[in-house]
């Protein structure tokens, strides 16, 4: 089938929503770029592309590289095109010119340079030439100059695509679509959606974050209202299988509606109020939205709000287009005043501005922020907890953001420095280790010293993930929580990495429904990298991040066996060995796990491999009760389970030591007569039961399934390789 090669821009800070959206639509990144991504694809996965991306600005078709030293050097590129494959000589043209780098050459002298050879090309040819059209031409080429080397693009898009079709008046100061979709998509919308939650933007102006989250909500394709676009004049446009590709996108749009949580937009504008009412219509959402005119002061939850902790988010004024900045102070300590009302215990706020000194004045601690772009303006998104009141005590689970802390090496304390030190020896005993095994995520320290009882987590160079262990009762909390700031600008300081790059998280010995907890928080997800397959991990959100660093080696042995064989993963969590098991060749892969949230976290990771997970199984059931009625059997299973869990499918909270046997029985059940369970498990004191050896070939293999950073505190895990005995 045959593939497109595209640049696919979008504004700074979006980067990682645009790659996931390409990978969704089946696209392959070739190269990551500032601003946007080179990659490639079929044509329906351009299709799919250009309807359903929310972060886009614009795909361009790439057609051709080309030396750049000149102006002359664009008119011979632009002239050397085969411009009969591309359009008609009766379309409409206009050529565009951005200019990067050490280059000279002037932006508007290689737009008229790429526009003649273009004519030129066609009056050799033919002896007529297309007509030039700035405004909405036919085709539209662009060229990109870096230095030396110039790039000759047709744009696909037309308009810029955050142009969805419902948005003809907009307010003042409103904010493009595909920046509302990104504040939507950092708030954690999706997540908070697909609770029951409300979302209210209590300062709607024309109700572009209101009908962006409703798209998002449903899953609505955000350009189904557009009827315009730069490939309908390009010649391998196929109008049956854009068709095809619209019609799954309209189908989708019918299902989802029924289904909108409740969405509500205020403003004390009644000319915002009534171009957001016109927008809703347009958009076809009209009677789905709540509106009203109210004062921010006026602000109260409705009884039908309560049901569910929602989301609150806005863009209130900057005093960039519209307010003075001196009084708008005010406005957000009213915002703030708001946030602490009772009722809005649990929910998220989510507030846009580009002066930190006014998201101050919220007087809240942000949990957690994003650098966004608004147009031109550069802004902060700042992310919320609330907590119903302005005392806000957090559960033990919850990530914790330090205070700041800057310290210069002549403040260091002497405890302070030994945690340097160590944190250097560290890194110097792991950097050939890394190097030689391909590994960029790690753990760096494990509670190495007992005055700095945590775990330091390092991924991919650029974010650390550190567990603190909840000092013993005696420890003084104070004293503790100093030291934590301390490690945290240690940190920043020593891997170069600001300190909001530093996630925090008190761990404890969980029981009950707090195990594997969620924080309650949203967060962004984030890339990563293993062997050849790359996973989505999340800091914030959640006590475990999505990976299990400790098991990479059971993963690539898992990688490196599973070719032509049927995998089972038992307690699958987000899936990352049936990824490997899928990278490694596997026929089958089926995926069990309690947790709606994991697997569809995992279904996320197959796509972001691109392994259709329809090709595969993901089970929601309680394992043990699974096993014990499934009829399949697998070439490899591998079961990890907690140390002990209550779901809510079990009457009887399981525990490892205690239910291991059972376990271990049902899933040799279940193992083909060659195959082997790899069975693993983190509790320290486990003892494998005697009378399982006398029926199974067992075989303890922690001492490699182990790896050198974490061998500090002994084993993280136990992991034994069972099959059945030959009978003879």
């Amino acid at each position: 089938m045959m593939k497109f090669k595209i640049f696919a821009t979008c504004p700074v800070y979006l980067e990682d929503l645009l790659e996931e959206e390409i990978l969704q639509a089946g696209g392959s990144i070739l190269k990551r770029s500032p601003g946007g991504h080179m990659a490639e694809c079929t044509l329906e996965e351009l299709y799919t592309l250009l309807l359903w991306s929310r972060s886009a600005s614009r795909i361009l078709l790439h057609l051709q590289d080309f030396e750049c030293n000149s102006q002359e050097d664009v008119y011979t590129a632009a002239r050397g095109i085969e411009w009969d494959t591309v359009m008609l000589c009766s379309n409409t043209v206009a050529c565009s010119c951005t200019v990067s780098g050490k280059s000279k050459i002037p932006p508007k002298s290689a737009s008229l340079k790429s526009k003649d050879g273009l004519v030129d090309y066609w009056r050799d040819k033919t002896g007529d030439r297309p007509n030039v059209q700035r405004d909405n031409p036919d085709i539209a080429v662009h060229v990109h100059i870096h230095n030396e080397e110039g790039t000759l693009y047709l744009d696909l898009a037309g308009e810029g695509l955050h142009k969805r079709g419902y948005r003809l008046d907009a307010a003042k100061a409103a904010l493009r679509e595909n920046t509302a979709a990104a504040i939507l998509s950092r708030a954690g919308w999706p997540r908070i959606a697909g609770e029951g939650g409300t979302l209210i933007d209590p300062m709607c102006g024309s109700g572009t974050l209101l009908i962006e989250a409703a798209f998002m909500a449903v899953g609505i394709a955000p350009r189904m209202h557009r009827s315009d676009y730069g490939f309908f004049h390009w010649l391998s446009h196929d109008p049956d299988l854009w068709e095809t590709v619209f019609d799954k996108a309209e189908e989708k749009w019918k299902e989802g509606i029924s289904s909108l949580p409740q969405i509500v937009g205020y403003d004390n504008d009644k000319t915002a109020i009534a171009a957001a009412l016109q927008n809703i219509k347009r958009a076809g959402l009209e009677g789905l939205i709540h509106l009203e005119k109210k004062d921010l002061k006026d602000f109260r939850l409705t009884e039908k709000m309560k049901s569910a902790p929602g989301l609150l988010v806005t863009n209130p004024p900057y005093g960039q287009r519209i307010g003075e900045k001196g009084m708008l102070h005010s406005l957000y300590r009213n915002l703030g005043d708001i946030a602490r009302d009772p009722d809005l215990k649990d929910w998220h706020m989510s507030v846009i501005s580009d002066d930190e000194s006014l998201l101050r004045s919220i007087g809240l601690k942000a949990d957690r922020k994003n650098r966004i772009m608004n147009g031109p303006i550069k802004c902060s998104l700042y992310h919320y907890t609330l907590f119903g009141s302005s005392s806000r005590s957090r559960e033990e689970g919850a990530p914790v953001v330090p205070v700041p802390v800057s310290l210069e090496a002549d403040q260091l304390t002497p405890e302070a420095e030994q945690f340097q030190n160590r944190l250097k020896k560290n890194l110097k005993q792991f950097r050939k280790w890394k190097k030689r095994e391909g590994i960029s995520c790690y753990r760096l320290y494990d509670a190495d010293l007992p005055n700095f009882n945590f775990a330091v987590d390092f991924y991919e160079d650029k974010w650390i993930h550190v567990q603190e262990y909840a000092a013993p009762s005696g420890i003084d909390e104070n004293r503790a929580r100093k030291r934590l700031h301390q490690a945290v600008a240690i940190l920043s300081s020593l891997l170069n990495l600001p300190e909001n790059a530093v996630y925090i998280k008190r761990r404890k010995r969980q029981r009950g429904k707090s195990q594997y907890g969620s924080s309650e928080r949203a967060g962004d997800r984030y890339l990563i990298n293993e062997g050849d397959c790359r996973f989505w991990v999340n800091f914030s959100d959640y006590l475990d991040t999505g990976i299990f660093l400790d098991h990479r080696n059971v993963r690539k042995y898992i990688h490196d066996h599973s070719e032509g064989k049927t995998f089972l993963n038992l307690y699958c969590y987000t899936g990352t060995a049936s990824v490997m098991a899928a990278a490694g060749g596997a026929s089958r892969v089926s995926s069990v796990d309690t947790s709606a949230t994991y697997l569809t976290w995992a279904r996320d990771n197959f796509l972001l491999n691109k392994f259709n997970p329809d090709d595969h199984r993901f089970i929601r059931e309680d394992v043990q009760q699974w096993l014990g009625g499934c009829k399949d059997t697998f070439d490899m299973i591998f079961m990890d389970p907690p140390t002990f869990s209550n779901s809510k499918s079990r009457q009887n909270v399981m525990q490892v030591q205690e239910d291991h046997t059972d376990m271990i029985h049902k899933a040799m059940n279940c193992l083909n007569k060659e195959g082997v369970l790899i069975f693993s498990n983190n509790y320290r004191r486990f003892e494998m039961d005697p009378a399982l050896e006398k029926e199974y070939s067992i075989s303890e293999e922690s001492s490699w399934t182990g790896s050198p950073d974490f061998a500090r505190k002994g084993a993280s895990h136990r992991c034994w390789f069972i099959s059945h005995k030959e009978k003879g």
